[in-house]
C-alpha cells in the first residue's frame, strides 16, 4: 500500500469538515462554495469585513479551509452533498473507502 492519493480537484471545507464546495481548480471550488453558502442565504465575508454590519448567518472565508481530492470524494460530494465523511491520506482528501484502502 501507498500514503499517496492523486488529486482531481479541489475541495472547501468548514471546521467541522463539512464540504461546502468543489471545483476542479480553487478557484472554481471557492466559486462552488460562494454558491453553496449563497443558496443557504449566508453571507461569506473575508477577514476585512466587519461583521456588525451584516445581519443574517455569514461566516468568514478564514473558518474555510481548501484541500487537494480525489476524483471519488468529488464524485460521492457531487452525488449526495457535502456532508459525508472524508479523510486526508497524504495531505489528499478522501473518501473513507479509499482511506480504508490505505491503512
Amino acid at each position: 500500500m501507498t500514503d499517496t492519493m492523486t488529486a482531481a480537484g479541489y475541495i472547501i471545507s468548514d471546521n467541522e469538515g463539512t464540504i461546502h464546495g468543489t471545483g476542479a481548480t480553487v478557484d472554481l471550488a471557492w466559486a462552488d462554495a460562494e454558491a453553496t453558502l449563497a443558496t443557504a442565504q449566508i453571507v461569506l465575508l473575508s477577514d476585512d469585513d466587519d461583521s456588525t454590519e451584516q445581519h443574517g448567518s455569514w461566516t468568514r472565508r478564514s473558518g474555510l479551509t481548501v484541500h487537494p481530492a480525489t476524483a471519488a470524494l468529488i464524485e460521492e460530494i457531487d452525488a449526495k452533498g457535502g456532508a459525508c465523511g472524508w479523510r486526508t491520506v497524504g495531505g489528499v482528501a478522501c473518501s473513507i473507502g479509499e482511506s480504508r484502502q490505505h491503512r
